[in-house]
């Protein structure tokens, strides 16, 4: 009879969501490859003690109790039992433990709401926009990456503000909670800080950092950034400029980076795509992998990501020419932007305002696309 225990923490959970498992053995039992293990129900799991198939999600517990989670994004929707084994083998540690994982459910796709800018070097026009950002009062920045600046808008697309003069080819931008600006300028190998008005501040990353692509301010005021070159994110402090330590658990080709709201950052990975693994994976404010997006499946070489204050993301795909929205952590909810007058193409950048309206730089035709949630 085994005589440790294994308990969940629910029944059922939707795809994506964590479920966790409290496990506890007998100091007699305690092994360093102790596992927890998911199979389907019924399934592969090693009901009979004795390996019958490999499980669908796995996790070593090494200690004599404590907990381990899982995402269930990569699981179909159906029925799993969760197994306690010993060492590396299949000898029960506890009575298994079953729970089931709901589809996650489809929304109507956000719509098309108006468009604004064309092609040129002029004020207000555009080559090849990559990120945008949204301040608190609601102004939309825009990485004009082949105008070799930034322009600054009203929601409507009235100019506020141009910064140029020092920027090549930037693709991100970022705001923190004082206004202050912070863009991915990837030509210069650099993130060049500016004030509210407009003025230069300073530089991050000077040497040290390869065409970064995406920027973003946590909410304790760090500084993330994708350096893509080098295979990592790199993080400063805002107030001193210091370097950080780095993230570089689950790294390929960082791209675009949107702050978690506690802490941590979504970072959009697309490096994976010969083996079919890109994805979108949220970091703790330790640097640790804690979730994905779309490593079961649902992106295409994707460039940046944006997530509303509902827990749903964003995630724009310039290969595809749309965008793919999930519920955080889970499997894609709708797809947008692919036809009629909000049709995109090359999409590189997106952002969410606080009433939920989202903003696409739509670099193949040189404008910001403006789409709502259906009402």
């Amino acid at each position: 009879m085994p005589t440790g225990t294994l308990v969940s923490d629910a029944s059922s959970v939707e795809q994506g969501e964590r479920i966790t498992f409290s496990y506890s053995t007998p100091p007699s039992t305690v092994a360093p490859k102790n596992w927890v293990g998911i199979y389907a129900d019924p399934g592969n799991g090693p009901v009979d003690q004795r390996y019958v198939g490999p499980s669908t999600l796995w996790e070593y517990t090494p200690l004599a109790s404590g907990t381990v989670s899982f995402f269930s994004g990569a699981l179909a929707p159906g029925n799993y039992i969760a197994f306690y084994l010993a060492d590396d083998g299949y000898a029960w540690l506890a009575d298994p433990v079953r729970f089931s994982v709901r589809a996650t459910p489809q929304t109507a796709p956000p719509v098309f709401r108006d468009a604004f800018g064309r092609r040129g070097p002029g004020p207000g026009q555009f080559s090849s926009p990559a990120g945008v950002a949204v301040d608190a009062r609601g102004q939309l920045w825009v990485a004009d990456t082949g105008n070799d600046r930034v322009q600054a808008f009203t929601r409507s697309g009235k100019l506020v503000r141009v910064l140029a003069g020092r920027l090549d080819a930037p693709q991100a931008v970022a705001l923190d909670n004082a206004g202050n600006i912070y863009v991915a300028d990837t030509g210069n190998n650099r993130v060049v800080e500016y004030s509210w008005w407009g003025g230069f501040v300073r530089e991050f990353g000077a040497g040290e950092l390869d065409n970064p692509r995406g920027v973003a301010i946590d909410t304790a005021g760090r500084l993330w950034v994708s350096d893509t070159g080098h295979q990592r994110v790199a993080r400063f402090d805002t107030r001193t400029g210091a370097a950080l330590a780095d993230v570089t658990e689950k790294v390929s080709s960082p791209q675009g980076i949107t702050s978690d709201g506690a802490g941590g950052a979504w970072v959009v990975h697309n490096g994976r795509a010969a083996s079919g693994n890109v994805a979108v994976v949220r970091y703790s404010a330790a640097g640790k992998a804690v979730a994905s997006i779309g490593a079961s499946g649902g992106l295409a070489t994707p460039a940046d990501v944006a997530v509303n204050a509902g827990d749903d993301a964003y995630v724009v795909m310039p290969g595809y020419g749309g965008v793919a929205q999930f519920r955080a952590a889970s499997r894609c909810r709708a797809d947008f932007g692919t036809d009629g007058p909000g049709a995109l193409s090359s999409p590189l950048g997106v952002a969410v305002d606080t009433a939920g309206q989202i903003f696409v730089a739509d670099a193949g035709n040189h404008r910001i696309v403006h789409f709502g949630v259906p009402v």
